[in-house]
C-alpha cells in the first residue's frame, strides 16, 4: 500500500511538474508549486498519504492555471483582432477611402460587426470577439484607397501622333475612351482658338478633365506616372 501511494505521488507531482514548465506566473501556477513543495516535504517525512493529497490538489491547481493561461492567451488574441479591425475601419472611414459613400453597404455592415465584437470583448467573450472582428475585417478588406486620376492635360507638340482631344481622351488615365472626346470638347470649348472646331488644340493649352462617374480628380497628366485605369460608369 506504502509503495503505491508512493507511486501516485511520484506520478502527481511529475505530472504538475510538466504543467508548470509552459506556463507564466500567476496565482494558481504560485499555489500549484506552494503545493508542490508540501507534498516533497510530507513525503520526505514519510506521510505518504498528505503527499498524495499535496500533490493531487498541486495538478488542481496546475490546471487551473493552464485553463487561465488558454483564457488569457484567447483574450490576447482577441484584442488584437479587435485592433488590427479597429485600425482597418478608421482608415477606410478617412478621406483616403471615404468608406461610407463608397461603400455603403459593406461600411455598415462593418460597422456592426466591430461594435458586436467591442461588446462581446466587453463581456470577455473572446471568441465570439474574434469571430466578429475577422467579419469586420473581411468586409472592410474590400474596401480600397479612393483612385485619383488627373484633372488637367497640357497639350503638347509632338513629332509623330500629335495630341488631339482623341487621342487624349484615349490615355487610361484620362477617359480610356477615344470616343469620349466630345466630354473634353465640351469642357473647354470656351478656351479653344476657334469655338466650333473642336480639331484645332495649340501646345501649351491647359486642358480640364471634368469627372464622368464622381470620380477624383487633381493634379495635372504626367507621362511615365503610374495612373489607374479608368472605368465608365455603364449608368
Amino acid at each position: 500500500m506504502k509503495k503505491l501511494i508512493m507511486i501516485l505521488a511520484a506520478a502527481l507531482l511529475f505530472a504538475a511538474t510538466l504543467a508548470g514548465q509552459s506556463l507564466t506566473n500567476n496565482e494558481y501556477f504560485r499555489k500549484s508549486l506552494e503545493l508542490e513543495r508540501k507534498s516533497n516535504d510530507a513525503f520526505e517525512y514519510g506521510d505518504y498519504d498528505a503527499a498524495a493529497d499535496y500533490a493531487a490538489q498541486a495538478q488542481e491547481y496546475a490546471e487551473m492555471s493552464d485553463l487561465y493561461v488558454a483564457q488569457m492567451l484567447l483574450k490576447k488574441d482577441a484584442e488584437t483582432a479587435f485592433a488590427e479591425a479597429q485600425a482597418r475601419y478608421d482608415w477606410v472611414s478617412g478621406p483616403e477611402v471615404d468608406a461610407a459613400l463608397r461603400y455603403p453597404l459593406d461600411y455598415a455592415a462593418a460597422t456592426l460587426a466591430l461594435e458586436e465584437a467591442k461588446l462581446e470583448l466587453s463581456n470577455d467573450s473572446y471568441d465570439k470577439a474574434i469571430e466578429q472582428s475577422k467579419k469586420a475585417l473581411s468586409l472592410l478588406a474590400l474596401m480600397q484607397k479612393t483612385p485619383v486620376f488627373p484633372a488637367f492635360y497640357v497639350v503638347e507638340r509632338k513629332q509623330t501622333l500629335t495630341d488631339c482631344l482623341w487621342r487624349i481622351a484615349e490615355l487610361p488615365a484620362v477617359y480610356n475612351d477615344p470616343y469620349l472626346w466630345t466630354e473634353l470638347y465640351k469642357a473647354n470649348r470656351s478656351i479653344m482658338p476657334e469655338p466650333n472646331n473642336p480639331d484645332l488644340i495649340l501646345p501649351g493649352m491647359i486642358l480640364r478633365i471634368p469627372a464622368l462617374n464622381n470620380e477624383k480628380r487633381e493634379g495635372t497628366w504626367q507621362a511615365g506616372v503610374e495612373y489607374p485605369v479608368f472605368e465608365k460608369s455603364e449608368n
